[in-house]
């Protein structure tokens, strides 16, 4: 007879594999298009057995948002830690200034793309469901994108010191870099042919836009006073 503890943790592998089956169909069809059948049919398992682990699916849809805003936050931290900021010698040296934000951005995206890349359908269903109809499924994403956006808040302060500039409204920033690594990351699921270098690439550029934006913005605010 199995004890409590290989129960509990054959609920867990049947919950994960649900998990794992109603992303496979997610990428394929869309989350709207997701049944309780679909999935545990997807899974192996009786129809019957999937209310023994969730009781509907836009239950499972949450506890699919939780488990991707934890690899959202492994990403994004592994990539924060990839950028070095120290303080510039001539901040007002636009070519410098320039230099430095495309090295930071270079090394953030070539960190997070790789980690998006492991967990692309995961992290697909989150951006992807951002906008979608169950709400509370949404709602879910939205408090994850919050915290999200609040680490990359730390890096545009940190780009701020470096720089020797500040920002009215780091939070619309950051906001604004979470969306666009988004959309980059988006463009490997619809062009799976595309290289991972030539995302990571394109992620660096627009990032460097926004954040180049971002200060020169500042900057102008600043001397208009």
């Amino acid at each position: 007879m199995a004890s409590r503890k290989e129960l509990k943790k054959q609920k867990e592998k049947t919950s994960q594999a649900l998990i794992d089956a109603a992303l496979e169909l997610c990428a394929k069809e869309g989350y709207a298009s997701l049944s309780l059948r679909s999935v545990a049919r997807k899974a192996g398992i009786a129809p019957t057995s999937f209310y023994r682990h969730f009781r509907e699916i836009d239950e499972m849809g949450v506890e699919m948002a939780a488990q991707a805003k934890t690899v959202l936050e492994d990403c994004l931290t592994r990539a924060i830690e990839k950028m070095a900021f120290s303080a510039l010698k001539k901040p007002d040296d636009p070519a410098l200034l320039i230099k430095a934000v495309n090295q930071n951005t270079r090394a953030f995206a070539e960190a997070f793309i790789a980690c998006f890349k492991k967990n692309h359908l995961l992290l697909h269903f989150f951006f992807q469901e951002r906008t979608g109809n169950a709400e509370s499924v949404r709602t879910a994403i939205d408090e994850a994108w919050k915290e999200l956006s609040g680490l990359l808040v730390t890096v545009m302060e940190k780009f701020a010191t470096a720089a020797q500039t500040e920002f009215a409204d780091v939070s619309s920033i950051a906001d604004a870099l979470l969306s666009g690594l988004s959309d980059c990351c988006r463009q490997i699921l619809v062009h799976p042919e595309t290289k991972p270098a030539d995302v990571s690439a394109f992620a660096a550029h627009r990032l460097s836009l926004l954040i180049m934006g971002a200060i020169a913005m500042a900057r102008h605010s600043k001397n208009t006073l």
